[in-house]
């Protein structure tokens, strides 16, 4: 007991310890899966340090304050590229779940408000909860901070946002990952894995890839000799095995200058490169062969940012045709392709959107031909330049700092929606000019993860005093309440995509995971689909929700106080 009392009072003289401590037990709490549910890091880390806040732990706020402004400008500068990308035709038609998930939440949310009697501190924390978008609690901590209140009031709201966030962001993710990938695809009657596999085949995929496990390399080079092939050009090799490049030709001893015209003849010993699925279909071409000494070929990779707005929304079918008729894409496959953050499956019928990190490989000679015609190249540096992230920052707490009187009440868009604001727009900006204002993928990485767990971590201690007094004053209505909010936009996304935009099933399940922000959800449905197709529904939806709700913070904060009749 001695020594449980002399802990206490260590880690309240000393609250980085329990700050750091509240990290490391959420983190591992977190980590623990039941099947396709894990709460993840920030969950857990806010469970752990309310309870360690049970103690009495206050940290400092301006550590709270420092380490959400990194989080949210971070969130915002790796999202950029890609909201802004999305907003065109084709992303808008995507963003339709977007804009179903804000406008039912915040209907469900404000509806709650008035039924349970919510402070607007509890809707806020429900909103966050039950939509799983924790940069909405900072968002709305921060604007219940410049409510005209009484200190002690403010202080109890803010624990109160974060109580509520705890409690309904449990239910509203199991509700999410399980209906997604077990009871949606029930609903529509249908095969998941069969439709994802279809879809893939249909795109360009080999099925016998779809599902990414490989034992050798995706890229490879073979040397062939023509024997059936004989009397076909280089272009005809080239495009009658979609994804392989002649990237050498051998005759008599002599390497001969390659051109796309060059007819081949039998004994011709040939190099091919390209991906293993369309190298076993071009094997026909003629036997291979294992003696390679009159072949030097050297290939490296390389990665571009696509920002060539006029090429936006081609396949990458019509691309590589393009390519190969003005000759700048010989010899050069595109080996991945990374929007905002994901991987996603580098097929024939995938359209490319600016923004987009582009893997090739080849020579070197012919990747420096090939990529300014696509955009810049990424530097793999890890120098970070911190005048252009610390600029982005103050621009965007000068934004946030700025109100508008509504009724006789201050709005503000508050240092989370300020900052968001500022990181999407140097982070659009520096990927159109990469030159300009780097910072490493990693190092945006950190900040977004780091930001966001240290910041949960201190308001959790801060609140957890207060926390037990929300949780016996609603008991177990505020979970409920989560379960219908996470619920009822999910289903009328999946009727309005079903029925209205005849969206495949993978295609359609990966958007109302995006829509919800929530990677298990996405884990879980790629599992069931066998193949990664679902990313192609969840990287708009979830570029355009993750920039969007966490700008409803400061505004369910306002309208639950016009709902409830806060003044």
């Amino acid at each position: 007991m001695i020594m449980l009392d002399s802990f206490v009072k260590l880690i309240q003289e000393n609250p980085s310890i329990a700050l750091f401590l509240a990290l490391a037990i959420g983190h591992a709490i977190g980590a623990v899966r039941f099947m396709s549910i894990q709460l993840g890091g920030v969950c857990g880390t806010l469970l752990a340090a309310l309870l360690i806040g049970q103690v009495g732990v206050q940290p400092d706020p301006g550590i709270k304050n420092l380490f959400f402004a990194l989080f949210i400008f971070a969130l915002g500068f790796a999202g950029g590229p890609q909201f802004f990308a999305n907003l065109n035709a084709k992303g808008l038609r995507l963003g339709l779940f977007s804009a179903i998930e804000i406008v039912v939440v915040l209907s469900l949310v404000l509806a709650a408000t008035h039924i349970l009697k919510l402070d607007q501190g509890t809707a806020a924390g429900l909103m966050a909860g039950a939509a799983t978008e924790s940069a909405v609690v900072g968002t709305a901590s921060d604007a219940v901070g410049k409510l005209a209140l009484p200190a002690a009031q403010i202080t109890q709201m803010q624990a109160n946002v974060v109580t509520a966030y705890s409690i309904t962001y449990v239910f509203g993710l199991i509700t999410i990952v399980v209906m997604t990938s077990q009871i949606f695809p029930l609903l529509l009657r249908v095969n998941v894995e069969a439709e994802a596999q279809r879809l893939w085949a249909s795109m360009g995929g080999s099925v016998s890839d779809a599902d990414g496990r490989k034992a050798a390399p995706e890229m490879v080079g073979r040397a062939f000799k023509i024997t059936t092939a004989a009397g076909s050009s280089v272009d005809d090799v080239e495009n009658r095995y979609q994804g392989v490049e002649v990237g050498q030709v051998v005759r008599d001893g002599q390497k001969l200058p390659l051109t796309q015209s060059l007819v081949l003849q039998e004994g011709d010993l040939v190099l091919l490169t390209g991906r293993r699925s369309a190298m076993l279909a071009a094997a026909e071409i003629g036997p291979e062969q294992a003696d390679t000494l009159s072949l030097d070929f050297a290939v490296e990779t390389m990665e571009v940012i696509f920002n060539r707005r006029d090429l936006a929304d081609r396949t990458l079918a019509e691309l590589t045709a393009m390519g190969r008729q003005s000759g700048v894409s010989e010899g050069v496959h595109l080996v991945a392709i990374t929007r905002g953050g994901q991987s996603i499956p580098p097929l024939f019928d995938v359209p490319l959107q600016t923004g987009d990190v582009l893997r090739l490989y080849g020579t070197r000679e012919n990747l420096n031909r090939l990529a300014p015609h696509l955009g810049a190249r990424v530097d793999q540096s890890d120098r970070t330049d911190f005048t252009f992230a610390g600029l982005g920052i103050v621009l965007g707490i000068l934004i946030g700092m700025l109100s508008l009187r509504v009724s006789g009440v201050a709005f503000s868009l508050g240092t989370g929606g300020g900052a968001l604001l500022t990181g999407l727009v140097f982070g659009w900006y520096q990927a159109r000019k990469p030159q300009l204002g780097h910072i490493p993928a990693s190092a945006i990485a950190l900040l977004k993860d780091l930001g966001l767990a240290v910041f949960i971590a201190c308001v959790g201690l801060s609140s957890g005093p207060q926390a037990m007094t929300l949780i016996h004053k609603y008991g177990v209505a505020l979970p409920l309440t989560g379960v219908l909010i996470a619920l009822l936009p999910a289903l009328v996304s999946l009727f309005v995509g079903r029925y209205v935009l005849k969206l495949e099933a993978p295609v359609l399940l990966g958007a109302i995971a995006g829509q919800q922000c929530s990677t298990p959800a996405l884990s879980a449905v790629v599992n069931v689909a066998g193949n990664t197709t679902p990313l192609l529904g969840y990287t708009i939806t979830y570029a355009i929700s993750n920039a969007l709700l966490p700008l409803m913070g400061p505004l369910i904060v306002f309208l639950s106080g016009v709902v409830g009749g806060a003044h």
